[in-house]
């Protein structure tokens, strides 16, 4: 199935009964050839014009894949962030090979993770295998990656049950460089932000607040605060996990090649796919002309170091720098005493 079928719109999830779902043809094909022009799931739905599709119980259309003899591939490794950090540019690095089936931030697994409230741990888990296996449903494709939202880390340990020999990875970055990315154009309106009104019980330890006290927080101080959440979930995932690897923004991006998808994901590809995962790594596709045409991706450590203010540098320090520092040693740890940034600048040798 060169397009994949998609399973979406879990409207019924919450009911016991086996929710219906709507199978959408995507056009992956456009998509591994320039994966910066719909870096996210929602833009390759729009380009692909979903519509109205194939409707049914997602227990049944998944039986129908073993009727029809199609063996769903199993994930081949999953990506998980800080947000901000450079997550989307390893999807579009990953997206840029023909073989490799990739879903940046689509919405079934979350749903899932995030808002079956009603579901215990086993139903989740029986949800999960069969989402991805229908979205895993290609005769084409030879390995299958999921980049998840940054909002699905505290409950990531429910995904890695369910899939328990999938390698991992969470993207962590410097602590002012991340909350300044949120906090672009001097505004504090990124994702860090919009748990505030109702903030979850691990971010309110962290501030040590209450949640009236945590709404009315300097928004640098409960950005940190809750950045530092999910790097926690993270480590708390990493030490129960034999699959998982905490990287650093900085190796970013030939670690990705260098590292992360022969030594960790155990993915050998071709010269010319590494050349294509090159050329990926280098357009920055959250910075677009008038034209809708991409920007070259390079590393803005220092430029957002010097535009940091007082508050957002001392919330960073208080709140979010001892998880850094965690996720650091975790590096160390899972790679034999190896930080992998040394891997930065790394260029295959069909890409040299």
């Amino acid at each position: 199935i060169r397009d994949c079928l998609l399973s979406r719109g879990l409207g019924d999830v919450y009911k016991r009964q086996d929710p219906r779902v709507t199978l959408c043809k995507l056009k992956f094909d456009g998509y591994w050839r320039q994966p910066s022009k719909t870096p996210m799931f929602r833009d390759l739905q729009t380009a692909s014009k979903c519509g109205k599709g194939k409707s049914g119980r997602l227990g049944e259309l998944y039986d129908d894949l073993e009727r029809k003899g199609v063996t769903p591939l199993e994930p081949a490794g999953f990506v998980f962030h800080e947000s901000r950090v450079g997550s989307t540019l390893v999807a579009n690095m990953l997206a840029s090979v023909p073989t490799n089936l990739v879903y940046s931030e689509s919405s079934p697994p979350p749903v899932v993770l995030n808002h079956c409230r009603s579901c215990g741990k086993p139903r989740q888990r029986d949800l999960l295998r069969k989402l991805v296996g229908l979205m895993g449903a290609s005769t084409f494709h030879t390995h299958l990656f999921f980049k998840f939202q940054s909002i699905t880390v505290p409950n990531m340990k429910v995904l890695l049950d369910a899939f328990p020999k999938t390698p991992w990875i969470f993207i962590y970055r410097d602590p002012v460089q991340t909350m300044m990315s949120h906090f672009k154009g001097g505004t504090g309106s990124g994702p860090c932000l919009r748990e505030q009104r109702q903030p979850r019980q691990a971010t309110l330890d962290l501030l040590h607040m209450t949640a009236n006290e945590a709404r009315k927080a300097a928004k640098e101080s409960y950005c940190a605060a809750h950045l530092g959440m999910l790097t926690t979930a993270a480590l708390e995932a990493d030490k129960s996990s034999d699959v998982g690897l905490l990287v650093n923004y900085e190796a970013l991006p030939g670690g990705v090649m260098g590292y992360v998808l022969p030594k960790h994901f155990g993915v050998d590809l071709a010269p010319l796919d590494l050349a294509r995962m090159a050329a990926a790594g280098g357009v920055y596709s959250k910075a677009r002309d008038k034209r809708g045409l991409q920007g070259t991706w390079a590393s803005d450590s220092k430029a957002k170091e010097d535009a940091s203010t007082p508050k957002i540098r001392d919330a960073a320090a208080e709140f979010l720098a001892p998880t850094f520092e965690a996720a650091k040693a975790a590096t160390l740890a899972k790679t034999g005493g190896d930080d992998l940034l040394h891997f930065k600048d790394y260029a295959p040798p069909s890409a040299r």
